[in-house]
C-alpha cells in the first residue's frame, strides 16, 4: 500500500520526531510512505497513493481535500492529529501515539471499505468545509489570531482574539434562505451564524445534537441574540454542556444548502480566516472516506 504522508510544519503540535515516528510505524506495518510537507501555495500529492494520511490540524484536512480535487471521494484518508484543536480526528478517535494510530489505520484497512467511516463534503463557494464555518463575532476573533502567539499558547491564541472583538463589537445582519435537510426551503436573518457539518465546534463542544460527519446535511445555528451578552451566554452555555437547542439562545436548522444575501466576510473554515468572500454553501456530490 502507497500511502502519501502529508503533514504541515506550521501545526500547533508538530514535532519532527513524531513525523519520523509515524514513517517508522507505517512502513513497519508493510506500507510505503511518502512524507510531504505542506507550503504556501498549498498541498502536493504523489498522485500514486492509495490512502492519504494528514498529519496536522482541519486546515490541513481542508487543504489536501482541496488539492486531491475531483478524486477527493476516490482516495481514502486518515488523520494523524498535529493541529491546534483537531475537530474530525477528535470526533473520529484517531489516536496520537505513532504505534497506536498506525496500527489502528491499518487495522482499518485490512477491514476494508465497508467499515469505514463516510462523510459526505460540503463546500463554501469551491472551498470545502471538513468540519466547521462561522461568520460573526467568532470569524472576526479568527481573522485576529496571531500566527505567533498560535504557536507559543495554542488555542488559547483565540481567547485572546476574542477579548480584543469585545472592544469592537461586529454587527453584520444578513439575510439567509436555503434548503432544508427535507427539501424545505427557508430563509431567515441573522448577524452570527456557525455551520457545523462536524460533531463538534472549537474543542470538545457539541453544539447541535444532528451534527454528525456522517450526516447528509449540516447544522445552521443562528444566534438570536448576537449582543456581547448574547454571545457570552451562548458559549458559557456551551462550556458547561447544556443543550443549547432547548434554551432559545439559538435557532437550529438541518439544511442542505445555504446562500447569502451578499459577500460575506470575514469567514472561519476549518478554524483558518478565509479573506475571500463567499456566497452559498452546498453540498459538492462527492463522500470522503475516512479509514477508521
Amino acid at each position: 500500500m502507497n500511502l502519501d504522508l502529508v503533514y504541515n510544519p506550521a501545526a500547533g503540535s508538530f514535532r519532527p520526531a513524531r513525523l519520523a515516528e509515524l514513517v517508522r510505524a507505517f512502513e513497519g506495518r508493510g506500507a510505503t510512505v511518502a512524507a510531504l510537507p505542506t507550503a504556501a501555495e498549498g498541498v502536493r500529492l504523489s498522485g500514486s497513493a492509495d490512502l492519504v494520511c494528514v498529519h496536522g490540524g482541519d486546515g490541513t484536512l481542508r487543504d489536501t481535500v482541496q488539492a486531491l480535487g475531483a478524486r477527493a471521494g476516490e482516495v481514502p484518508l486518515c488523520i494523524a492529529p498535529a493541529g491546534t484543536i483537531n475537530l474530525v480526528a477528535r470526533e473520529l478517535g484517531y489516536g496520537r501515539d505513532p504505534e497506536a494510530l498506525a496500527e489502528q489505520v491499518m487495522a482499518a484497512w485490512r477491514r476494508g471499505p465497508e467499515t469505514w467511516v463516510r462523510a459526505p463534503l460540503y463546500a463554501l463557494g469551491d472551498l470545502p468545509v471538513v468540519s466547521c464555518l462561522s461568520i460573526g463575532p467568532d470569524s472576526h476573533a479568527v481573522a485576529r489570531v496571531s500566527s505567533a502567539l498560535k504557536r507559543r499558547i495554542g488555542r488559547f491564541a483565540y481567547v485572546v482574539a476574542m477579548l480584543q472583538v469585545l472592544r469592537q463589537w461586529p454587527r453584520q445582519a444578513m439575510a439567509l434562505s436555503g434548503e432544508l435537510a427535507d427539501g424545505t426551503p427557508f430563509t431567515c436573518e441573522g448577524a452570527a451564524v456557525i455551520v457545523s457539518h462536524g460533531a463538534l465546534f472549537a474543542g470538545p463542544f457539541r453544539l447541535s445534537p444532528n451534527a454528525a460527519l456522517a450526516a447528509d446535511s449540516v447544522e445552521l445555528i443562528v444566534l438570536n441574540r448576537p449582543s456581547r451578552r448574547g454571545v457570552a451566554l451562548f458559549t458559557a452555555a456551551a462550556f458547561a454542556g447544556w443543550p443549547l437547542d432547548r434554551l432559545g439562545l439559538a435557532t437550529f436548522r438541518s439544511v442542505r444548502r445555504v446562500a447569502f444575501d451578499r459577500c460575506v466576510s470575514p469567514v472561519q473554515v476549518d478554524g483558518d480566516h478565509m479573506p475571500d468572500c463567499a456566497y452559498a454553501i452546498g453540498p459538492t456530490g462527492m463522500t470522503l472516506r475516512y479509514v477508521i
